[in-house]
């Protein structure tokens, strides 16, 4: 299905957007791996070498900054001759109470977050628009739903995320480039190091679905499908992965 494909992953030398590689090269894609750390996605190419299918590529990438969010895609373009996914998955928390919450902070997950997809969108487009062809994917979080506490920055930037995905989509759909967003929900890894012991079990506990299963195999599963053929008619569109911790909203 996607062995000649070229999928672009932002944020992907770990967690969600690795894991996602991960899938994708199993099913025969050529993923370019992107972020910040340069021995971090050395590494996770090289761990990637090794499933033996598709092709990997590394691209030092700050979502940030709009110029190197353009080399990024014209690297994916100039390598493979086609730009068919990008998954806007680069995030950062910063978290603090409102009234603590420093303009610093603030700033710093929407440039990321927000900002960045932005970036990614707009880069992806041009090469979308041309081939006539391209699946944009967002990667969000239930908090964009209901704001959690101590989050307002995190927040209100993926609720802004679904919004430019409504509005991305809508502008290039005529080229039939699709804009969709998966709305993760909590996640036990590395992202979430920083919440407490009890406040983390407390989380897990909203959770109904208590199957064995891993979350970020689960968000990666819905970025593999708004990827695919089978979402050939389904753009602006958010799916919340969640186990159901967010029914209702």
């Amino acid at each position: 299905m996607f062995q000649d494909r070229t999928i672009v992953i932002t944020g992907s030398a770990r967690g969600i957007g690795k894991v996602t590689a991960k899938n994708f090269l199993n099913k025969e894609a050529t993923v370019i791996v992107s972020d910040l750390d340069p021995i971090q996605v050395e590494k996770t190419v090289h761990e990637l070498l090794r499933i033996g299918k598709g092709k990997v590529f590394g691209k030092l990438c700050d979502v940030r900054d709009k110029a190197q969010v353009k080399e990024l895609a014209e690297f994916a373009f100039q390598t493979t001759g086609r730009l068919d996914v990008w998954i806007n998955n680069a995030g950062i928390i910063k978290d603090d109470l409102l009234l603590r919450m420093s303009e610093e902070k603030w700033n710093e997950v929407f440039d990321v977050n927000l900002r960045g997809a932005f970036f990614g969108t707009q880069a992806a487009a041009k090469y979308m628009i041309k081939q006539e062809y391209g699946r944009i994917i967002n990667i969000g979080s239930v908090s964009g739903f209901y704001g959690n506490g101590g989050q307002a920055n995190y927040s209100a930037a993926k609720a802004g995320l679904m919004t430019l995905t409504k509005s991305s989509a809508r502008e290039l759909a005529s080229r039939n480039v699709t804009v969709n967003c998966v709305a993760s929900g909590f996640i036990d890894n590395d992202f979430a190091a920083n919440v407490p012991k009890e406040a983390r079990q407390k989380i897990l506990d909203t959770i109904p679905l208590k199957i064995d299963r891993n979350p970020e195999e689960a968000v990666s599963s819905a970025i593999h499908f708004f990827a695919s053929e089978e979402a050939d008619w389904i753009t602006g569109a958010t799916l919340r992965v969640d186990g159901g911790m967010m029914i209702g909203f």
